[in-house]
């Protein structure tokens, strides 16, 4: 198949990473293509907190407000779909895709999937009452009974975290044995044993979970940390040395958020255990800016200052 667009740089993944990385390469008048498929990590919350500026306003509007902005410089362009493989290396990659590309140089951006515990229900609240993450959620939540669904140990360490937005705490145990008991003792704090059988809710809106027992305990809300993997498989089959935690994997890069393999450069949630909306935004911020200046030759040899 023929090469269609020819890039100095293809960004895979067109959201807070993605869109920052292509904006700093289009205001260096690079020619940048973003290709996505639209299935950012956090299209399933209503709202985006934490963003200076843009704070309440949904996932889906800041993406599309970035995206319009990006495709306003002229070398800039955006295809739609699936990407289906990443072959080369620098100064000729091509990506296969909706349309095929040939870049110089390549930003990978495309986040990660979060893998949730089979629990029947849970899906349907998540990014609703269920989450992970309460900087993005606490504040809309406080107040409430509130579960924190136990995955494995350190999660002591959670509980003593989510007590700046609910003294109504219920530790479920499920399954799994308390790491540190005495961090758990602490007013508004219950400890319920049991593995969860199933999230109760009504349109996302969690109002209990049943355990293994039947047991039903109420609540109105749920954090869990579930695990994470890579959304799309190009960093393994490009070689990129990748970080391995309990949680999950993702990709090694520097502090000019280059891999370990010449001309990739990767950003966003895909290089970092914490997902955070605007630190995905700085990453890919400097990722458009390394990527141009490594075009020119001017980034230091990797491990250099």
């Amino acid at each position: 198949m023929p090469v269609h667009t020819t890039a100095d740089v293809a960004v895979i993944g067109a959201s807070f990473a993605g869109l920052s990385a292509a904006l700093m390469l289009a205001r260096a008048r690079r020619r940048v293509v973003l290709v996505d498929e639209g299935l950012n990590r956090n299209r399933f919350a209503s709202h985006s907190h934490g963003v200076l500026g843009l704070d309440g306003v949904s996932p889906d509007e800041i993406r599309a407000r970035g995206l319009a902005e990006v495709l306003a410089y002229p070398t800039a362009g955006h295809l739609t779909g699936r990407v289906g493989s990443i072959t080369g290396s620098a100064g000729a990659f091509i990506i296969e895709g909706p349309e095929m590309i040939r870049a110089d140089r390549v930003i990978l951006a495309y986040g990660q999937r979060d893998i949730l515990p089979e629990i029947p229900g849970l899906v349907a609240c998540w990014g609703i009452t269920a989450n992970a993450c309460p900087y993005c959620h606490g504040y809309e939540l406080a107040d409430r009974t509130t579960g924190l669904l136990v995955s494995g140990p350190g999660f002591a360490h959670q509980a003593r975290h989510l007590s700046a937005w609910t003294d109504d705490l219920v530790y479920l145990e499920n399954g799994h044995p308390v790491d540190d008991p005495g961090a758990l003792d602490r007013p508004g704090l219950r400890r319920v044993a049991g593995r969860v059988a199933q999230v109760l809710h009504e349109a996302g809106v969690i109002s209990g979970v049943v355990l293994a027992d039947g047991a039903i305990v109420p609540m109105q809300a749920l954090y869990l940390q579930g695990r994470f993997e890579p959304a799309a498989p190009f960093a393994d089959d490009l070689g990129c040395a990748m970080t391995q935690i309990p949680a999950g994997r993702f990709v090694s890069v520097d502090m000019f958020q280059r891999t370990s393999i010449p001309g990739v450069f990767a950003a966003g949630d895909l290089t970092r255990s914490f997902a955070s909306a605007p630190a995905a935004a700085a990453g890919g911020n400097m990722a458009g800016a390394a990527c141009n200046q490594d075009l020119l030759g001017l980034l230091p040899p990797p491990g250099g200052a």
